[in-house]
């Protein structure tokens, strides 16, 4: 019992020693006037502690001598010891006399110090996940709540481990020589574990035992490892408050329950029949469907979403379709997303199913359908943005898909705050958009975001490898230069035949306007994996520009002028033009380019929804200068679609684990002169140079035909082609903003000429990845299996950069 006692009179001439009053309950008990003034405390007392010292519960009760105080001070000031932890009880009273010296003196009983914790006979649990996971940890106060805490949670682990009974004891022992310090001690007897050999339904005569089992979360012991039979609780009350009643309502049985359900455990053995008795009830046919209140969306196109193209009801009573609960279900939230996103924020879809009488001999019918109320279309009247302390406004907003003045649409404002995400400037998951009714009927929409640190120095090593003694890279990355966008890097990649050298600079507003541009100066001396023979040098720079197309937010127009000179070093012999990459004349590359680009698609690298689409033609040599003349075009387009979404939080838009299906196509030509730069033509296979292929060495498709990466039987210079094509479908596994898994096919090849391009001749590939955003940029991995190779098999591709 809390004793808590203050003092009850302020004035002097009521004021005694260890008058006491119930915080909780300040009722004067004498018929005293009860003053309101504060007291001035001469000093604080602490009468009761073993463990801790007089400064620190004073410090922790906040009240301090030579001050005034009232008796909500006091009433708070008991608030905060009793929020340490450290108590049983608590009392506070006065001694003295105003004018002779006031002492509010704190009376305290301590918990005892758990020195240690013990948790004994856990077989199937770690003991050391209990304490990192609850409240439970030595060196802190006994308390109930971490006691319970602890137990439940052990007891719930256990259960999902197939041992839903188990006996835990509490045990405490005091720790001689040290007052208030014990050890505490959870004794736990695990039970059996149950498995479920069996699963036996009566009742049933609609569907199968085995129809059921295969709709239950619940599963008996298989011959495979996957299907242990473990029992789980939660799983059995989904089954049987969910999963098979969604069954039946899905088929028309509205009237199904669970009558009985009984486990009957074997005790030697821990093998568990689970027992079922079920009651199906008839199936309900849908006799009239009806839709009142609509005048946005007719009735047709609202009907077609539950009926699909039948688009009604057959007029033949045999012909009745079986009324599917599940979907009606599904379809009502679509008519609700559906006006949602028309602007109907405030309409209401308010369903009906209709039990029709029972008639003897007939089917057993319902009337069903939708009760309207659409209301007047929300407007948006305001869209604010907050907790941007660094990014300016401008930035977020280029990713805001929903302006005032539009009608509001909760898909666009979804939209919306998935692309602010993908920024990378914020701190994930982020705050749900708040949307705000004005008294006018419209909205005001708040998208919430806290900054995080986005500059990083990266760096790294190797030893060994290609370059056969150490290489590396540091560089530093700065995605939001002053908070507005621009983009800062600066990278070195170094390495006994590498050094390359790279600065860049990028603005997605030139002086705050919707012109686009960014400047790259290069310098590097590589070699290649596949082309051993040389040594390639280039120095240049590039300056590009992008312009946003009228009506068309999501297209821009790019142009850009870039100027290198190009050495290729023969590492010995003599140099053969016709047949080798290397020891041809220094040359001078003048090229111009031109492309447009739409991109819809909903994050930058791990996208589930969208298509993005770009085509690229460069013009270099000719009017331009230097050397060679030819004319390189490039064209691809991705697009992506969500197919199921897994651990969504309702609450929380974009998240949970989000599995999508993608393809995309891409393709280049070359004409015209390109000697003098043979590495601007295509050559195909690998993930890191060219053109990737994944199942298959970099470069060992070529025009004429599969050759390996040391092949003898081709010259390197054959293995470039003219034309290229490229087809990837796969299935992607989006595990949040950082990583994702997929299983993928790719189809390609390169053709000496544009005329020779024939789809039907393709090389296949197929497997699976991994992509993972690190301090150093996105890295992969992919195994892949090549099917037209020479001999088919496995192949491991490490990449750096996004992938296909």
């Amino acid at each position: 019992m809390v004793r808590n006692r203050v003092l009850r009179e302020w004035r002097l001439r009521w004021l005694t020693v260890a008058v006491g009053i119930s915080i909780a309950c300040p009722e004067f008990s004498f018929g005293q006037e009860v003053p309101t003034g504060p007291i001035t405390i001469d000093s604080v007392a602490v009468r009761g502690n073993v463990r801790q010292t007089d400064e620190i519960i004073i410090a922790n009760g906040t009240l301090v001598s030579g001050t005034a105080y009232t008796i909500f001070d006091i009433q708070k000031a008991t608030k905060s010891l009793w929020s340490t932890g450290q108590f049983k009880d608590i009392t506070v009273h006065v001694d003295g006399e105003v004018g002779e010296g006031v002492t509010l003196v704190w009376e305290v009983e301590e918990q005892d110090l758990m020195r240690n914790i013990g948790i004994l006979g856990l077989k199937s649990l770690d003991a050391d996940q209990v304490m990192d996971t609850t409240a439970l940890k030595p060196g802190r106060p006994f308390s109930l709540s971490a006691v319970s805490e602890a137990k439940r949670f052990i007891q719930n682990e256990l259960a999902k481990k197939g041992i839903p009974f188990v006996n835990i004891k509490e045990r405490i022992e005091p720790i001689s020589g040290r007052e208030k310090e014990i050890l505490f001690f959870l004794d736990v007897e695990e039970g059996s574990r149950v498995t479920i050999a069996d699963i036996l339904v009566k009742g049933n005569t609609v569907f199968t035992a085995d129809e059921l089992r295969g709709a239950m979360a619940v599963k008996e012991e298989g011959f495979f490892w996957w299907r242990g039979g473990v029992y789980d609780g939660d799983k059995l009350n989904l089954d049987l408050t969910q999963n098979l009643p969604t069954f039946y309502a899905t088929r028309g049985h509205l009237d199904f329950e669970v009558a009985d359900d009984s486990l009957i455990i074997d005790p030697s053995s821990g093998k568990t029949r689970l027992e079922l008795t079920v009651e199906e009830g008839s199936p309900y046919h849908l006799n009239s469907f009806s839709i009142t209140g609509n005048s946005e969306f007719s009735r047709e196109e609202l009907s077609r979403r539950y009926f699909g193209t039948n688009n009604g009801l057959v007029g033949d009573p045999e012909t009745l379709p079986v009324f599917d609960a599940s979907h009606f279900d599904a379809v009502t939230g679509e008519i609700s997303q559906l006006y949602q996103n028309s602007g109907f924020l405030f309409s209401q879809i308010v369903p009906f199913v209709n039990v029709e009488p029972e008639v003897e001999g007939e089917i057993r019918k319902v009337s069903a359908g939708w009760d309207i109320i659409e209301g007047n279309p929300a407007y948006v009247s305001r869209v604010n943005i907050q907790g941007n302390d660094f990014t300016h406004d401008a930035i977020i907003r280029d990713k805001i898909f929903v302006l005032p003045g539009d009608v509001y649409s909760q898909e666009r404002v979804i939209e919306s705050f998935q692309s602010i995400s993908s920024l990378g400037f914020f701190e994930v998951p982020m705050q749900v958009p708040s949307i705000d009714p004005n008294q006018d009927g419209d909205v005001d929409i708040t998208f919430n975001v806290t900054e995080k640190a986005t500059g990083a120095l990266n760096f790294g090593t190797s030893v060994g490898g290609y370059q056969n003694g150490l290489s590396g890279f540091i560089g530093y990355d700065q995605p939001n230069l002053f908070g507005k966008g621009k983009n800062g890097s600066l990278r070195w990649d170094y390495g006994t035949y590498m050094n390359n050298q790279n600065l860049s600079y990028s603005d997605p507003g030139i002086f705050e306007s919707l012109v686009s541009g960014s400047v790259q100066l290069f310098n590097s001396r590589d070699r290649f994996i596949s082309f051993r023979s040389g040594r390639r040098k280039k120095l240049g720079g590039l300056v590009r520009f992008g312009f946003l197309l009228p009506n068309a937010r999501f297209t821009r127009l790019y142009t850009a002028y870039g100027i290198s000179q190009t050495s290729l070093k023969l590492m010995g012999g003599t140099p053969d033009l016709d047949n080798s990459l290397f020891g041809r004349p220094d040359a001078t590359q003048s090229t111009i380019s031109v492309g447009i680009t739409r991109n819809t698609q909903n994050h930058p690298l791990f996208p589930t929804a969208g298509s993005r689409h770009a085509v690229n033609f460069e013009f270099t040599g000719g009017p331009l200068g230097g050397d060679g003349r030819f004319i390189k075009s490039t064209a691809n387009g991705s697009w992506w679609t969500p197919i199921a979404v897994m651990g969504a939080n309702p609450d929380q838009p974009g998240s949970g684990t989000t599995f999508a299906l993608g393809t995309s196509l891409r393709f280049g030509a070359l004409q015209g002169d390109s000697d003098a730069f043979p590495f601007d033509r295509f050559w195909m296979g690998g993930v890191q140079f060219g053109e990737s292929l994944r199942g298959y060495d970099e470069t060992t498709i070529t025009p004429t035909g599969y050759y390996g990466d040391r092949s003898l039987e081709i010259y390197d210079i054959d293995r470039m082609g003219q034309a290229f094509f490229v087809a990837t479908a796969q299935i992607a596994m989006r595990l949040g903003s950082q990583m994702s898994a997929s299983i993928f096919m790719d189809a390609g090849n390169v053709w000496s000429s544009f005329g020779e391009i024939n789809p039907a001749r393709l090389y296949r590939g197929a497997g699976v990845g991994l992509q993972i955003i690190t301090p150093m940029g996105p890295i992969g991995l992919d195994y892949a299996y090549g099917f037209d190779k020479l001999e088919p098999g496995w192949n491991l591709h490490f990449r750096l950069g996004p992938g296909a």
